[in-house]
């Protein structure tokens, strides 16, 4: 069966595919080989593996890890869709993949060969634009996030998260647990307690019913802390 990898492309680059199950709108379209899922705490790449295809994660979410000896956490960042994986790499002429890749949670990711994918965009002025787009979304993403990291302190990268939550909703409440906020935030566990006991002393937020919650006082003092900031 012949396979149109520049309709697939078209179809994930613009998002047209069923989101929550990807599965529906691309099978029949992709082959089995390239159209891939990875269960929770799976390899989706390892370090150091030759750089023969480009991946795109369509759904799910995957960790980034570099193994270092000294340090515990050796999680990079988070992944989302639409992040192409290998695609910064080949742009930096290395001819391997840097980090190892794990999901985690149920990953449905679709392959196309290195040569393959350059080929179609060097020659389609519209999928190479679609790309261009998708790597400014996740630099924009990553700029953020170490700006963050620069400019904030522990405390504050939690406030600024919660500020910009409750931007959209007052009262808000966090439905997240706290180890999947300290994920997030790219914090310890630990650490993300320390930041709530004290933002709840400072009349940041309050617990109630175990959950964090900012009601229309905190907000205030959130906002004017952080509601000049433009990152």
């Amino acid at each position: 069966m012949i396979y149109n990898s520049e309709r697939i492309l078209e179809i994930i680059l613009e998002k047209k595919y069923n989101q929550q199950n990807p599965l529906i709108s691309l099978s029949g379209m992709a082959s089995k080989e390239d159209l891939l899922i990875f269960e929770k705490n799976e390899a989706i790449l390892s370090q150091k593996d030759p750089l023969d295809y480009f991946y795109f994660l369509i759904s799910g979410r995957a960790s980034v890890w570099n193994q270092i000896s000294w340090n515990e956490n050796n999680v990079i960042e988070y992944l989302r869709p639409l992040d192409i994986l290998g695609l910064v790499e080949y742009l930096n002429n290395i001819n391997y993949y840097t980090a190892y890749v794990l999901a985690e949670c149920k990953c449905i990711v679709y392959r196309i060969p290195v040569e393959r994918f350059i080929r179609i965009i060097q020659n389609n002025s519209r999928l190479c634009f679609q790309t261009l787009t998708v790597m400014g979304n996740i630099t924009a993403a990553n700029m953020a996030c170490a700006e963050k990291g620069n400019l904030f302190n522990s405390k504050d990268i939690l406030g600024h998260y919660l500020y910009l939550q409750a931007c959209h909703q007052i009262p808000y409440t966090c439905t997240l647990t706290r180890a999947v906020l300290a994920e997030r935030l790219h914090m310890n566990l630990r650490t993300l307690y320390r930041m709530v006991a004290s933002l709840e002393e400072n009349n940041y937020l309050c617990i109630r019913k175990g959950k964090i919650r900012i009601e229309k006082e905190h907000f205030q003092l959130l906002s004017e802390r952080y509601g000049d900031i433009i990152i």
